[in-house]
This record gives structure tokens, C-alpha cells and sequence, in this order.
């Protein structure tokens, strides 16, 4: 049986994820993926990941820092596939561009020179010319991608969810200490909640022999994935209601007063109550597919993709009574 190396660079809940999808589709595929964990620090992922992959469809971790160029060039040797998943949640505008932008480059760039497949993972909305940190650099690290990799697969995800998120399981925890769940404005920002283990089978499908028609379909696109639910914020946290079984009123809780809130937490160390004041105005912006792209050439219809290799995305309702508590 033949042998291909997927490098992930950066690890995490949906790097793990990932790697997850690949390795259980080995079986299936006539060859074997056997996937690499590179971060700064990939030891702690690599063996979690060991409890439920079996350790020939792993190669040994290899640490490198996504700031330095030079440090990728052996953790990328040979390589077939590199998922990026370079990114932060918060920071400063250094620490942003340094890696969501130069770090995405310096990963596109090291792939370019050992032929590797691409596939970068960004989020919905990302765009060069936002004065949001995170958004921003998300695009421009999209732009500088796709200038060294032309033939790159751009996946933009909504809000991810499934065990081990950070997202549904945060307020989760919050309701069982806080007397209420507030919500920004009125609550009505909308997402588009994207199961991860959809997002794993859809890096599996790229993944895969890189002359098959799938990868020529997507090749130097534009995937939006959201899941099949559109819901608003305040949606979002009747669902935690509900499926933690605990009742909390729901408060609306005026923007400038979260503004201010972010301000302060930003300044203090991380714990499940922080939140950046460029988070907030993140919350203001829809996290949704956009229609104006239906039918543009560089997106690609997730649902469509999905349904043409015989996939049916989960609903945020098929998984969350699983895992939620």
C-alpha cells in the first residue's frame, strides 16, 4: 500500500479533528495518509491523538514556529498535503499579522517548495480591509495563500462546534455559575454553526489522490462552510438552555457595555470570562454564507460538494444533546 504524508501545521480541536477524519478513512482510500502534528508545541496533541489513531497513520510530531520561515522546511519534507491552521483568537495587531498573515505566507511559501497540496483554513468574513485584527488578517493572510499557491483550497468555516469547542461548551460552563446568559445588542447576529467532524470529512475529501475530480474542482477556491442551521445569537443560547437542562433568563445587554467590558477583561489573564473588545465587534457581523457568492468561480457550494460524495452535514440538534452539559 502506498504511503502519503499530510502535514498539519497547527493543532487544536479541529486540527485533532482533522486528523481524525483522515485516519478513518484510510481503510477506504487504497493508500495510507499517515499524518504529521506541527505547532510550536505539537507533543501534548500528538499523544491524544494516539488514544484514538493508530500509531502507523501517525509520524512523529515535529515542532516548528510559523514565524520563522526556515524552521518549516524540514517539517514539510516530502510532504503531499498541508492543512493550515495557523491562527489566534486574540492578541495584538503584531501578534495577529505575524501569524495569520506572514505566519499563513511563510506556511504557503514552504509548501510551494516542496509541491504540496494546500489547504488553508480561514474563517467567514475575512477581510483585508477591516479594521478588526482577526478579520483583517484573516484576509490578507487568504491573499498572500493564494499568491504562492494558486492551486490552494481556502476553507472559510462559521462557528465550529462539537466535543471539545470553545464556543457552545464556554457558555455551558458559564450557566452554571452565572444567575443569567446575556447576549450584545439585541441577540440577533447571526452564524451558521458547522459541525467539526463535517469540516474533518471535508479536509479528508481533499486530502485525498490530488489528480481526482474534487480536488481539480476546488482547486484555488473559495469553500464558505456553514453548517445546515442558521440561528441568531439569542438561538444560540436557548440551545444551551435546553440541552444543559439549566434554566437562565436570557438578558440583552447594550453594546457600549460590552465595548467597555471587553476594554477592561482584555487587560486581565485569560479565564472563561474573557473577551476582547475587537471580539465584540466581531459579534456585530453576521457569520453566515454569503448568497452574492452563489455563483461566483472562486466559491465552491459546501452542501453541494458534500451531497456529490454521498455526505450529509449534521445539524447543530443532531450533535449538541451529545456532548452538551
Amino acid at each position: 500500500m502506498s504511503s502519503r504524508k499530510v502535514v498539519l501545521c497547527g493543532a487544536g480541536f479541529l486540527g485533532s479533528n482533522i486528523a481524525l477524519a483522515v485516519s478513518r478513512a484510510n481503510n477506504a482510500a487504497g493508500f495510507l495518509r499517515r499524518i504529521q502534528v506541527t505547532s510550536r508545541n505539537p507533543h501534548k496533541v500528538y499523544c491524544k491523538l494516539t488514544e484514538t489513531i493508530p500509531r502507523d497513520h501517525l509520524l512523529s510530531p515535529v515542532p516548528v514556529d510559523v514565524t520563522r520561515r526556515e524552521s518549516l522546511k524540514e517539517a514539510f519534507e516530502n510532504a503531499d498535503t498541508v492543512v493550515s491552521l495557523v491562527g489566534i483568537l486574540q492578541g495584538s495587531m503584531e501578534q495577529f499579522e505575524a501569524i495569520q498573515w506572514k505566519g499563513a505566507e511563510n506556511v504557503a511559501q514552504a509548501a510551494a517548495a516542496v509541491g504540496a497540496k494546500l489547504v488553508h483554513i480561514s474563517a467567514i468574513g475575512a477581510d483585508s480591509s477591516s479594521k478588526i485584527p482577526y478579520t483583517r488578517t484573516k484576509g490578507l493572510g487568504e491573499e498572500a495563500v493564494l499568491s504562492h499557491c494558486p492551486n490552494a483550497v481556502v476553507i472559510r468555516p462559521s462557528l465550529v462546534f462539537g466535543p471539545g469547542d470553545g464556543f457552545f461548551n464556554r457558555f455551558a460552563q458559564l450557566s452554571r455559575y452565572l444567575p443569567v446568559l446575556p447576549v450584545f445588542g439585541k441577540g440577533d447576529t447571526l452564524f451558521q454553526p458547522i459541525y467539526v467532524g463535517d469540516i474533518g470529512r471535508l479536509v479528508e475529501i481533499l486530502t485525498r489522490d490530488s489528480l481526482n475530480a474534487a480536488c481539480n474542482q476546488v482547486d484555488g477556491k473559495i469553500i464558505e462552510a456553514g453548517g445546515p442551521d442558521i440561528m441568531t445569537y439569542r438561538q444560540i443560547m436557548e440551545l444551551v438552555i435546553k440541552y444543559t437542562g439549566r434554566y437562565r433568563p436570557i438578558i440583552s445587554v447594550p453594546w457600549t457595555v460590552g465595548e467597555i467590558q471587553g476594554e477592561i477583561l482584555q487587560r486581565l489573564p485569560t479565564n472563561m470570562f474573557t473577551v476582547t473588545r475587537d471580539q465584540i465587534e466581531q459579534l456585530k457581523i453576521d457569520s453566515v454564507i454569503t448568497s452574492t457568492h452563489s455563483n461566483s468561480r472562486s466559491h465552491v457550494d459546501l452542501k453541494e460538494f458534500m451531497e456529490a460524495h454521498s455526505y450529509k452535514m449534521a445539524s447543530v440538534h443532531d450533535v449538541l444533546p451529545h456532548y452538551l452539559k
